[in-house]
């Protein structure tokens, strides 16, 4: 039996842990599992499904925060000293799992700058077997080492971790080894109590909800994926995905009309890596990492990844999508709690094609237009035998931005059989996210003029 590369849990830096709290327990219904206050921050464990969240604040230096306390919680160090100092925009962080998403790396040059921090979904932490061989092949291939592997424990056991810088933008990977780790989440966090978290949330609700990480999509300047995906290959032994079987092997999926312009290109853990990403067996029920890459196409103008890079200081993670098994009752939850979406044109159920799609599926015209869900049935469908009208589909809804830029977002997936990202719906999605900026930036012009 294959062995699979496994996300343990993707984090986010913030400036206003409150808000972003708020967003994804109150609206996403993420459980809080655990807390880590340090004197350099506060940490927040959030759950949904196997999906896991580290969502960290800093403090000020002097940690004159009267809503925090500074103090370390014990955990045994067995290892060297931690972060670089503060020379050559290294970070200055000392405390455990605790990285600077201020910093970024220019992919030509390779020069590493400090930035605002705004709030940013920057570390993809990595599930692996053997944290040394991963950092060792690493720096081999070129890459950069943030920490070397450093082992951890308490009562539950220990984990053993590393930090790699990525070749995108603030992205940095952690590599875990948790393994001989009983614990709720890592050595010096502690465990809360749900049972008075969430008290009006039904087991119905939960049951309906999101199930996992899907895939991951960076956001990235004109002409940068193969090297991307080099980089990748080279250090973690990633390999490309296509995301349609028309698509092109060296020009990627390309998306290109009057109004749009896009590049995206894909990549999944290849099973036979030799680099030691994989987790042991009997963990195959675990999804494998995916990672999309979406660029624009040169001369395309203003467009929706050029505004995240220009927000964003940089590349990053544009958005993550979330599986749910029941993607109406979800979308419908989602919009009760008060998650705004983003609709596509009303044009996209009339499109030459699409109502035969959706009967073709055995989905109901009515309810998707209701919801605003797009679906996309795969070029290969008919090979699929276990969803309804025997085809393999996908349906997606995709959130506004979530922090306070037009920066990050969240993509809901369910997927019945099929394997992309929903190619199809491309053209659809780009058109109403373009539409909702310029609306927001006519509204922006209008409110500064007034």
């Amino acid at each position: 039996m294959e062995s699979r590369l496994a996300l343990h849990h993707i984090e986010i830096g913030t400036n206003d842990s409150k808000r972003t709290l708020r967003q994804f327990t109150s609206l996403f219904q993420f459980r809080l599992l655990a807390t880590r206050n340090t004197d350099e921050c506060s940490q927040w464990v959030l759950q949904t499904g196997t999906a896991v969240l580290l969502v960290t604040e800093l403090h000020e230096p002097d940690c004159k925060n009267p809503s925090h306390e500074c103090h370390q919680h014990h955990v045994q160090d067995s290892s060297s000293p931690s972060f670089y100092t503060d020379t050559d925009n290294r970070s200055v962080l000392n405390s455990d799992y605790i990285s600077d998403w201020g910093l970024y790396t220019d992919f030509d040059t390779g020069i590493v700058t400090r930035k605002s921090k705004i709030d940013s979904v920057f570390n993809i932490a990595l599930e692996v077997k053997n944290v040394e061989k991963v950092v060792n092949q690493t720096q081999r291939k070129g890459g950069e080492i943030l920490r070397y592997p450093k082992t951890l424990s308490d009562e539950n056991g220990h984990i053993t971790y590393a930090v790699i810088r990525s070749c995108v933008g603030n992205v940095v990977h952690t590599l875990i080894n948790s393994s001989n780790y009983t614990g709720t989440f890592l050595p010096g966090f502690i465990n809360v109590d749900n049972q008075n978290v969430w008290p009006n949330m039904t087991d119905s609700e939960s049951s309906s909800m999101l199930t996992n990480f899907d895939h991951i999509t960076y956001a990235c300047p004109v002409g940068v994926s193969h090297s991307i995906l080099e980089w990748y290959e080279r250090c973690f032994g990633m390999k490309r995905f296509l995301i349609n079987r028309d698509e092109d092997l060296s020009e990627g999926f390309v998306v290109k009309e009057s109004d749009i312009g896009m590049r995206l290109m894909a990549m999944e853990y290849w099973h036979c890596a030799e680099v030691g990403l994989t987790l042991p067996a009997n963990n195959i029920s675990t999804p494998t990492v995916k990672i999309v890459i979406a660029e624009p196409l040169p001369g395309q103008g203003p467009n929706q990844v050029e505004t995240f890079i220009k927000q964003h200081y940089g590349p990053g993670v544009q958005h993550i999508g979330l599986h749910t098994g029941e993607i109406f009752s979800t979308v419908k939850l989602l919009q009760k709690r008060g998650v705004d979406f983003i609709h596509p044109p009303p044009a996209y159920y009339s499109e030459v094609g699409k109502l035969t799609e959706i009967h073709h599926v055995g989905e109901s015209l009515e309810v998707l237009k209701a919801h605003g869900i797009l679906l996309d049935a795969e070029a290969d469908a008919e090979s699929y035998c276990e969803g309804k009208g025997k085809v393999r589909y996908l349906m997606q809804m995709f959130t506004k931005p979530i922090f306070d830029r037009d920066t990050f977002f969240v993509e809901v997936i369910q997927r019945c059989g099929a394997t992309g990202f929903g190619a199809g719906n491309i053209k659809a999605l780009w058109r109403a996210v373009q539409a909702f900026l310029d609306d927001k930036t006519q509204i922006e012009a209008k409110t500064n003029t007034s």
